[in-house]
């Protein structure tokens, strides 16, 4: 995109935050370089935290000893859940000409949900200008095409087996990616599957993935190993609980929509669900293949072990050991 300072509204969602924050930065770099070296000419407030007064003071002040001034806002649009209060922060907003330059950055709005909120709706029905900057989450295609450009900023080669080797061990998550990425750039002149291998580690979600089959295929000695593994790692055992709450979650909700809707609604369920592509894509498989009995029992013992870890003097190690038991038997 190309950055229109001239027009009054920006607004930058979704839940991508790495690139939406990339983005803002950009804006606000260029703003600065271009409008207000000084910095007395820009502010940044938190909505819920700030006062509305002083977000309107700032909105209402001319730029000092400069043409433009900028008001970056968090968290507003989520915020605006109610008609009236949307039409309300739209007169408050609008109709302030080209000298302010206000920003609307929310990392809580999903980016599907965006087009419909009541803020943005209520600014097009007074013809106020918004130009949008929407994050949603990249599909593995658009996350190889991602991943070349960040590469081709650092200046290092990568064959194309090494990031889609990267990609199958860290995800498609663009923060940590990004890490991953400068990581191991310094490795070499040309960055190799090796290289990869050698200072990558697996998500955890693979992690998971290898545990719950071993849960689901009754082999206590997989499952303690695994776990056993990711406890010498120095994942903590609280952690560990709690991903593994989040997992056993996702792997319900997931076998539920398939239940209604048939597995291969992938593409539909993580749109409604607001879980990445990649995720469902991966997951949706082993959801439905698990009895509804056996997920039962997991998300009881995954609670379980919670309760003991919060209200127990049984130790942190003790309580993921027994965890596994609990799953297997």
């Amino acid at each position: 995109h190309v950055i229109n300072y001239g027009c009054m509204i920006m607004a930058l969602y979704g839940e991508d935050t790495y690139r939406l924050q990339q983005k803002l930065t950009e804006i606000v770099s260029r703003f600065q370089e271009k409008f207000d070296a000084s910095g007395m000419n820009s502010d940044t407030f938190v909505f819920g935290e700030a006062k509305e007064g002083d977000i309107m003071s700032a909105v209402g002040s001319p730029p000092f000893l400069a043409d433009r001034r900028m008001v970056l806002v968090e968290g507003l649009a989520s915020a605006t859940t109610k008609k009236a209060d949307a039409a309300l922060w739209a007169e408050r907003l609008g109709g302030r000409g080209d000298e302010t330059l206000i920003i609307l950055v929310d990392k809580e709005l999903a980016a599907e949900k965006g087009k419909k909120n009541k803020l943005f709706v209520a600014l097009d029905e007074l013809d106020e200008q918004i130009h949008t900057y929407v994050f949603g989450f990249l599909s593995e295609r658009e996350v190889a095409g991602w991943m070349k450009q960040e590469v081709a900023q650092i200046g290092v080669s990568w064959e194309p087996d090494a990031l889609r080797e990267l990609v199958a061990r860290a995800g498609v998550d663009t923060w940590r990616l990004s890490t991953e990425i400068k990581k191991v750039s310094s490795a070499a002149e040309m960055i190799t599957v090796d290289h990869v291998k050698q200072l990558v580690a697996p998500a955890f979600d693979d992690t998971l993935f290898r545990f719950l089959d071993a849960v689901r295929a009754g082999n206590e000695r997989a499952a303690t190993q695994l776990l056993t593994n990711e406890l010498n790692r120095g994942t903590a055992p609280g952690q560990l609980i709690a991903m593994l709450g989040r997992e056993t979650q996702l792997l319900a909700e997931l076998r539920s929509y398939a239940a209604v809707h048939g597995p291969s609604s992938q593409k539909d369920a993580a749109r409604e669900l607001g879980i990445h592509p990649f995720v469902v894509k991966k997951t949706m498989s082993r959801a439905v293949d698990l009895s509804e009995e056996q997920l039962a029992r997991m998300v009881s013992a995954v609670l379980e072990a919670d309760r003991r870890l919060k209200g127990t003097n049984m130790k942190d190690r003790a309580i993921v050991e027994q965890l596994v038991v609990d799953l297997v038997t």
